[in-house]
């Protein structure tokens, strides 16, 4: 069976407990530290005023030329720490230097809305439906 493909979420979101454990997730941010010795990365995003940081478990990925400074994307999987603190499993690590990153944050809002707007216009045909069997 294949992995989930993952699903958008701002670094923000999750350091937030805005995702459940094991669900697959797709982030962003900036590498500050790495220590291949227990092979562990942080990634770390500024965010309305706020700094957040998250853990990243790079045993699946490694070896990898790990450059402090740069941007990076995530794909893996939610596990919690001790203290019930988030920390991506990492399946795929990429470097995403170059990447306009405020576009794609635009893009991926743009989506969750069309996903709303689809879900809402779903809900109400279905529900036109019904009512035209109940006549």
């Amino acid at each position: 069976m294949l992995p989930q493909a993952g699903e958008f979420h701002f670094l923000w979101e999750i350091c937030s407990g805005g995702v459940e454990e094991g669900n697959a997730v797709r982030t962003f941010g900036r590498l500050t530290t790495y220590d291949a010795r227990i092979s562990e990365a942080i990634l770390s995003v500024h965010h309305s005023s706020t700094d957040y940081q998250l853990r990243v478990r790079t045993s699946l990925v490694e070896p990898f030329e790990a450059r402090i400074g740069s941007e990076y994307m995530v794909l893996g999987e939610i596990e919690t720490s001790a203290g019930n603190i988030p920390v991506i499993q990492a399946r795929l690590l990429m470097d995403a230097d170059g990447v306009n990153l405020p576009l794609l944050e635009r893009a991926v809002q743009e989506q969750r809305k069309y996903f709303q707007q689809r879900a809402a216009r779903g809900a109400l045909e279905t529900g036109v439906e019904t009512n035209k069997r109940d006549v």
